[in-house]
């Protein structure tokens, strides 16, 4: 995949970096408080800076149109290097603070194709004291389940302020991790099983299939993990003393992945090396049964050599029994080589 570049153009203007092939763009516009939730139709009806009692989650799936980007950035006073942050997909997952909004970035793992295969989407969160922006590369809406935690009043999201939704969205984007780790460990275990059992074959491209899927664990992971340390180190005034402690759990749960992906790709490295020792002890016996067959029929070979040579003087020739004599001979020898290999334990 080649990455699309903005070479030449000045900072701050927005452009799509993905490669996704642009579709389409759902809003979804959530206004809640402890005691209601409903959607509103029109975002462009809410006045955001009058204070209510209500808070506004503002999710948008599908980041390929600049122009809307750039017409919620002038709504809600998003900073122009925000915007392009928003529209470049590639960039390492971070957070930065401005003077009314935080703005934060992650990137999001997906298992496809029955788990064989992870995709990254980038996720965005820019919030305010009263609401929350949250951009979702893909229009596939990964955030669903917690807008049905939000309908279904579960939890305490609906009690608390836009900083406790930007964590849940990130608990939620770090218990992905987990999904595709587990896929990993279950996958690596069915390996560890194989490669001891008799003519195990185990596919190279799974091998690599794996080893990717670790590497973007780990190189999606480390960033989220400087982004959750900040969050907690902030002094900002729109994140809440009372967030702090979860967002302390969120960062054990984020350690925690970092450990479990660096054991996976070491149990990985390790198994690989096995399978590849395994191969080695089974060709080494190959070699070895036709190197015993081949000095079981080297003597055979030459004693039946030397009897075809064509010369008319050869007392066993005339002999009646020469024949039997010569077979039960090379049958001796053969039988003394296998009694000595055993002895040897070579067989």
């Amino acid at each position: 995949m080649t990455r699309k570049r903005k070479t030449g153009l000045p900072p701050g203007t927005p452009v799509y970096t993905g490669d996704q092939i642009p579709s389409h763009t759902d809003i979804t516009l959530l206004r809640y408080n402890d005691d209601e939730i409903n959607i509103i139709s029109d975002f462009q009806s809410i006045d955001f800076t009058i204070k209510d009692k209500f808070y506004y989650w503002l999710d948008v799936r599908g980041v390929f149109d600049p122009a809307l980007v750039e017409k919620l950035g002038h709504k809600f006073s998003i900073h122009p290097l925000v915007m392009e942050d928003i529209l470049d997909v590639n960039q390492r997952p971070k957070l930065d603070e401005f003077e009314h909004a935080i703005f934060i970035t992650v990137a999001a793992l997906k298992s496809e194709i029955e788990g064989s295969k992870l995709s990254k989407e980038q996720v965005t969160l820019y919030f305010g004291s009263n609401y929350l922006i949250s951009f979702q590369e893909d229009p596939d809406d990964l955030l669903k389940i917690i807008r049905d935690r939000m309908f279904q009043k579960k939890g305490k999201i609906r009690q608390k302020g836009p900083d406790y939704l930007a964590y849940c969205i990130i608990d939620f984007v770090v218990d992905h991790y987990y999904e595709a780790l587990d896929n990993i460990e279950q996958k690596l275990s069915q390996l560890d099983e194989n490669i001891h059992k008799e003519q195990a074959n185990i596919s190279n491209e799974l091998l690599h299939d794996l080893k990717v899927q670790i590497i973007r664990i780990r190189k999606a992971i480390y960033p989220v993990r400087e982004v959750i340390n900040k969050f907690i180190r902030s002094e900002h005034s729109l994140i809440s003393p009372d967030t702090d402690i979860y967002l302390r759990d969120l960062a054990d749960h984020s350690v925690q992945i970092a450990d479990l992906s660096e054991t996976f790709q070491d149990m990985l490295n390790s198994l690989h090396d096995l399978y590849q020792a395994e191969i080695s002890n089974r060709m080494n016996n190959v070699m070895k049964i036709l190197t015993i067959i081949s000095t079981i029929f080297i003597p055979l070979n030459f004693i039946a050599g030397m009897y075809g040579m064509n010369f008319k003087y050869m007392p066993e020739l005339e002999d009646p029994n020469g024949y039997y004599i010569v077979l039960g001979i090379m049958f001796v020898i053969a039988i003394a080589f296998l009694i000595y290999f055993k002895r040897k334990k070579w067989i």
